[in-house]
């Protein structure tokens, strides 16, 4: 189990650390398209460390880690 939680958060790290491909406002509209709610603020929060991954509502994490999935493609560009 400890295997996968790890390999969410380096997945949802990659975007978060992409912000030159990845906007917040990107993300959050994205997200909106399949009904997904993540702020702008929580993904300014967590690329800024005021909130951790593990300190982050499951709901939110999953959003993240979807996007991520779905844009998995750029990300290893």
């Amino acid at each position: 189990m400890e295997k996968v939680t790890d390999e969410i958060k380096n997945v949802v790290q990659k975007v978060l650390d992409d912000e030159e491909r990845f906007s917040g406002w990107y993300i959050e509209k994205e997200l909106e398209r399949f009904g997904i709610k993540v702020s702008r603020m929580t993904i300014s929060n967590l690329r800024n460390k005021k909130t951790t991954l593990g300190n982050t509502k499951f709901e939110t994490l999953e959003g993240l880690y979807f996007f991520a999935k779905t844009h998995e493609n750029i990300t290893k560009e």
